[in-house]
């Protein structure tokens, strides 16, 4: 999931390892652990768009991983703190400085994504400057100038510290449509349950907030204990619903295809993006795709549209013998469309489904790859353009939401 829900979850069960030792650090450890798989993006500069996809979620959510990497970051933490080294002041400041950016990235991309047309809406420009100096002033107060202890803590608290935070951390992914690679270095086979979408607020926020206040407490406290178990109750609570309501909407497509006298040979839904009632829906059988959207409020079981995109088997045949084009077969599990356009083609990984229920071409989709020719050679890469206006695409979001 995304990398914020990813920090509280690490947060969460650093609290649940080491909470009653070390206090709120604690759960600086585990958001940084649970941040550490993801850093895989870090090979991005040296491989091209389809490797990169292919290597994100790779060896650093497995199993193996969590196993194997926490004896290294446990022994570096462990040393950290038992040569006191975490009292130094070019520590501090490197800790601080780092503190600040992440702030700094954050607040930038929350207001890139709530702006409209490039212009930033004043009111949260306002309110996230104010919020980034109040944590700024925290950060100085109670960590830059205030005399740190050393913990007593053991290399065996930060192994299994470390260990939680990446094992929570891929166990999250696999539920997501976008799939974990979790038998890495044995397998590359991508577990995706489909779930729920990789930034979904209603299982993120009633976490953030129990955790915040968990973090405002006094440590050994039982209402410390209490919010940290909270958070984690509800957010698994939540998962369970989401599987739920997956295996209604399976039921449902079910119904509708066979209500439409349509033969497929697999199925595949997904939740739409931050949310857990829209979903999107596709079907195979021997010559087309079948894409629909389905909300848990439509009064339409049958789907209020089904869009018919024929499979192109012929350019399928013809890409074959080029890697890349197998890299994106795996990933989008086959559910793969090309779209022509001027300029070559456009691949649509049709799970995500398409920004609106009626699909015309590869602008209505979601999530695609464009394909130029280059000497009679296709070059495939990830389609990078922005959508200009990302508001009406929230308030097409929620109109869609409330049904038909």
């Amino acid at each position: 999931m995304d990398s914020l829900t990813q920090i509280v979850l690490g947060a969460a069960v650093g609290e649940i390892a080491l909470g009653r030792k070390i206090g709120n650090r604690a759960m600086v450890w585990g958001a940084i652990g649970g941040t550490i798989p993801d850093l895989d993006i870090i090979a991005n500069p040296f491989l091209d768009d389809i490797e990169a996809l292919a290597f994100h979620r790779g060896i650093s959510h497995s199993i193996f991983f969590s196993v194997v990497a926490p004896c290294l970051f446990g022994w570096l933490v462990h040393k950290l703190y038992d040569t006191k080294a975490h009292t130094s002041w070019w520590y501090k400041g490197f800790v601080s400085l780092l503190d600040i950016i992440l702030l700094v990235l954050i607040a930038f991309g929350l207001n890139m994504m709530f702006s409209e047309q490039g212009q930033p809406s004043w009111g949260f420009l306002i309110a996230s400057i104010i919020s980034v100096l109040y944590l700024i002033y925290r950060l100085y107060r109670y960590y830059i100038i205030k005399e740190l202890e050393v913990p007593d803590t053991s290399f065996k608290d930060w192994y299994w510290l470390f260990f939680l935070a990446f094992s929570t951390h891929w166990m999250l992914d696999s539920f997501t449509a976008f799939g974990t690679q979790i038998f890495q270095p044995f397998s590359d086979i991508r577990v995706a349950f489909s779930n729920i979408s990789v930034v979904d607020p209603m299982y993120t926020l009633p976490f953030l907030i129990c955790v915040i206040v968990a973090a405002g407490l006094r440590r050994n406290t039982k209402k410390r204990a209490f919010f940290t178990w909270l958070g984690i109750g509800i957010s698994s609570f939540y998962m369970v619903l989401t599987l739920a309501n997956k295996v209604h909407i399976d039921r449902v497509f079910d119904k509708a295809l066979a209500h439409r006298e349509i033969q497929a040979t697999r199925t595949n839904t997904g939740p739409t993006i931050f949310n857990n009632f829209l979903w999107s829906c596709v079907a195979e059988d021997q010559n087309n795709f079948y894409v629909g959207s389905y909300s848990v409020f439509d009064s339409d079981p049958n789907f209020h549209h089904m869009n018919v995109i024929p499979k192109n088997d012929s350019i399928h045949q013809a890409w074959l013998p080029y890697p890349d084009y197998n890299t994106l077969l795996w990933f989008s599990e086959g559910y793969l469309v090309p779209f022509e356009t001027d300029t070559g083609y456009v691949l649509a990984d049709l799970r995500y489904g398409g920004m609106q229920d009626t699909i015309r071409g590869h602008e209505d989709m979601i999530f695609k790859f464009h394909v130029e020719e280059d000497n009679g050679t296709p070059v495939f890469s990830e389609n990078r353009e922005r959508p200009e206006n990302v508001g009406e695409m929230f308030r097409q979001l929620i109109r869609r939401i409330k049904g038909y």
